[in-house]
């Protein structure tokens, strides 16, 4: 059954990129990434563990999180046997949808149906290996009652009251805030794990030890990755390399362009140069 919200009203979905279920047990880490899609995660069974940014999440059976472009995120199990879940990423023009970005949502039992109908559609109409490919012989009506589906159910979303705050409050999750938000309150200087830890009235062994729970990798790593973050934003409006350079408190434009290469694949002055 296609529901009833806006149908003249588009949300300007331009491809979906992957879509998978998986089954993990008690002690699965995902190392988390990065990356310009949009990225959906739904809780199907048991327990999951979410942080993007700052912030750090407990799924339960019906749970939906989304993740905004470039926004670091992981998943982890940590509760009971094992946990199930669907991932789904896509790619979508309309600034509406930011709004999706903050919080979890509940779904009732007319969404969650919903959204698995959506993934048997996917199934049905696209090759689907991790990645969502058109089929060599296309049906083209199946693949956009996909994509008319999947735009439903994200405004039904929009329509809804049905998000709600982080259930993982533990001072683990709070101390990882507080190391981000360091990390953006001083994203224009040169710091080094000592100053962090510092900032945090932490020892550098424990903000290491925090730091690799929730976001699954070394420290000055992820500040770097912010930075190239913060970057990106300053050279889509025309700052040049050498500046944006000097704006983060890179010690060099070489170093900044080689962090810059290692998390997006490009020079920042080939993504300065593109239609970013």
């Amino acid at each position: 059954m296609i529901p009833k919200y806006y149908p003249n009203f588009q949300l300007g979905l331009k491809t979906l990129n992957t879509a998978f279920k998986a089954r993990e047990v008690n002690g699965f880490h995902f190392r988390g990434e990065m990356h310009d899609s949009w990225e959906m995660v739904y809780a199907l069974e048991g327990r999951i563990s979410v942080s993007e940014d700052h912030r750090v999440y407990e799924l339960i059976e019906g749970d939906l999180i989304f993740h905004k472009p470039m926004e670091f995120h992981r998943i982890w199990v940590e509760h009971g046997e094992a946990a199930r879940f669907m991932v789904i990423s896509f790619e979508m023009d309309s600034q509406h949808v930011s709004a999706l970005g903050d919080g979890i949502f509940r779904l009732d039992l007319e969404k969650r149906e919903l959204l698995q109908e959506i993934y048997r559609m996917i199934e049905e109409n696209f090759n689907r290996n991790f990645h969502v490919m058109r089929k060599e012989n296309p049906d083209v009506i199946g693949e956009k009652m996909t994509y008319l589906q999947f735009e439903l159910f994200m405004l039904s979303l929009l329509t809804s009251q049905s998000t709600s705050q982080s259930r993982q409050y533990s001072a683990g999750a709070m101390h990882y805030k507080q190391i981000i938000d360091a990390m953006n309150d001083h994203i224009d200087e040169n710091l080094s794990i000592d100053d962090l830890a510092g900032f945090c009235n932490l020892s550098v062994s424990n903000m290491k030890k925090i730091f690799n729970k929730y976001a699954g990798g070394g420290v000055m790593h992820h500040f770097n990755r912010l930075k190239v973050k913060r970057a990106m934003r300053f050279l889509r409006v025309g700052h040049s390399v050498a500046e944006v350079s000097e704006m983060l408190g890179f010690s060099s434009q070489n170093y900044f362009s080689v962090v810059f290469k290692r998390e997006t694949g490009m020079l920042p002055s080939e993504y300065r140069g593109s239609n970013h």
